[in-house]
């Protein structure tokens, strides 16, 4: 073999060697570098994407912002973190002109802790009994079904420390017809109300033969978002020209005219 072809030789070995380093120091780098960058653009992409659905949902919240202030306005209405008496007296007085009754007393007795309601087991035996009875009286004659009470809802963020009662009792005048517009105002109003009782003194449903109208005596619960001790000193606090009865647990005020 002679020298210009060892030469030849030589040479293409040193460019193949070349082209390799080259590719090895200066093309992979950049290749590898370029995959990286695709990945991370592949990130971010997918990261603007959750960005994107995460805004579309923000500006729907946003739209619907003006009716939750709203809703929210109105359970702070209907459940205060305050006792509000005050407030609920002219509620009373507005619901009573609406109405056609007039108010003639008002009591509220000190607040009470909640407690939370404990469902009571279901009379397996007594239902069991009953069908026995019925079974034996007549065998055609099928036992009626047993009422079932409706399911509780508790939620265990409510407790004594945070949610309180206040017994109310409300004292009216005016017919059966305008009683019952009063009590319905009353369920519906912009507090809520929990009716326990409704009573009359009267002697008929449109007064009695004088002329005077029935009285009528509605009992039930207000309820307020705060401890049962601070409720108290609230009622303590607002209540106007009170009148203690009996051992000084209530407190009563004439709402009519106020």
């Amino acid at each position: 073999m002679d020298r210009n072809r060892m030469m030849l030789i030589a040479a293409v070995m040193t460019g193949v060697v070349v082209l390799a380093l080259g590719f090895l120091v200066g093309v992979q780098p950049q290749l590898s570098a370029a995959s990286t960058a695709e990945q991370q653009q592949t990130a971010v992409e997918t990261q603007n994407e959750t960005l994107r659905a995460g805004l579309v949902t923000l500006e729907q919240d946003n739209t619907q912002l003006p009716a939750l202030k709203s809703e929210l306005t109105r359970l702070d209405a209907s459940v205060p973190s305050q006792a509000a008496m005050s407030s609920f007296l002219t509620e009373l007085d507005q619901l009573a002109i609406a109405s056609g009754t007039t108010v003639t007393a008002f009591t509220s007795a000190d607040a009470t802790a909640y407690e939370p309601v404990v469902a009571d087991a279901p009379a397996a035996d007594a239902t069991t009994d009953a069908a026995t009875d019925s079974a034996a009286g007549s065998a055609a004659a099928t036992a009626p079904a047993a009422p079932t009470a409706p399911e509780l809802v508790t939620d265990p963020l409510v407790t004594a420390t945070n949610f309180s009662s206040i017994p109310i009792t409300v004292s009216v005048q005016g017919s059966y017809a305008q009683a019952r517009d009063f009590l319905a105002k009353l369920q519906g109003g912009s507090r809520l109300f929990l009716v326990t009782t409704f009573a009359s003194t009267g002697s008929s449903e449109a007064g009695d033969a004088t002329g005077t109208p029935d009285q009528w005596t509605v009992g039930g619960l207000v309820y307020v978002l705060q401890d049962a001790a601070a409720t108290q000193a609230e009622q303590a606090a607002e209540t106007p020209a009170a009148t203690a009865e009996g051992d000084g647990a209530a407190s009563s005020d004439t709402a009519a005219g106020e």
